[in-house]
């Protein structure tokens, strides 16, 4: 584990359901996960950026995810191992349409089997979403965050609030661009953390993508484990990680500058 203060990290190169296992149970205090979501996602194209053609019309380039969407039978797989790590919330973005293939997979067939409850879907408004490049029904504005709990008495620090969170995909915290082709901003990952976690607490994400929860739970006294299978996006977590040990960002990391208060790794 790698220090922050009060906070550690440590970053797993690997497919969680190969990682997982050797976790021992009820090890982790919640868990974040924002797994791939399914093929009629992943078959649907991708934004990049605008371009501009010879006649001066600017269009979007687009292409598919570059990873494979989740199978029903790896998603209750990792629905048991995290059920069985997990003391308290598990919270796991998806489209809506997958909303209630989680709820019913980390409960098991016979309902809370597993030990977890469902408690609630929450939303992440994305008020720069991307349009319906069709034209032909509105833009999926929105991605859901399935919230479950271990079974019994839940707790979080939000009180009565809304589980609705509107954050646009550019992250003004972050200091540069997204990194992940599915990054998620950090401030939302900051209000996730705040609200459904403790100082001190253990988070892990088993697919940690560039680091973004990580980032969040240093930054606010929590220790992460996170799981990431690609080497590219484990290496980039581990440099975001290490800026933010050092109260820097990726970008000043990059250019070797250091922390204005002199913090060192």
């Amino acid at each position: 584990m790698n220090s922050a203060g009060s906070a550690t990290w440590s970053l797993i190169v690997g497919d969680c359901l190969d990682i997982l296992p050797d976790i021992p149970a009820a090890s982790i205090s919640h868990t974040l996960a924002d797994p791939p979501y399914e093929s009629a996602a992943h078959t649907k194209q991708r934004r990049l950026r605008g371009v501009t053609t010879d006649d001066g019309n600017r269009v979007l380039n687009v292409e598919p995810l570059s990873f494979d969407p989740i199978s029903n039978e790896d998603r209750v797989a990792i629905s048991c191992e995290i059920a069985r790590v997990t003391q308290r919330w598990a919270l796991v973005f998806c489209q809506v349409e997958a909303a209630m293939a989680w709820r019913d997979a980390i409960r098991g067939d016979e309902g809370d089997i597993n030990g977890f409850g469902y408690r609630r879907t929450c939303v992440w408004i994305k008020p720069d979403g991307m349009p319906q490049l069709t034209g032909d029904r509105p833009g999926m504005g929105y991605e859901s965050i399935v919230a479950m709990h271990r079974t019994g008495r839940s707790r979080w620090n939000g009180g009565g609030r809304l589980g609705v969170f509107v954050h646009t995909k550019s992250d003004p915290l972050g200091k540069g661009k997204n990194e992940h082709p599915t990054q998620k901003p950090l401030p939302l990952m900051l209000e996730l953390v705040d609200l459904f976690t403790d100082p001190g607490d253990i988070v892990l994400d088993p697919f940690a993508g560039s680091g973004t929860t990580g980032v969040a739970c240093i930054r606010l006294g929590r220790r992460f484990v996170g799981i990431e299978k690609d080497p590219k996006y484990a290496s980039l977590a581990r440099e975001r990680l290490a800026a933010e040990v050092a109260q820097s960002t990726l970008i000043d990391r990059r250019r070797g500058q250091c922390s204005l208060f002199g913090t060192s790794e």
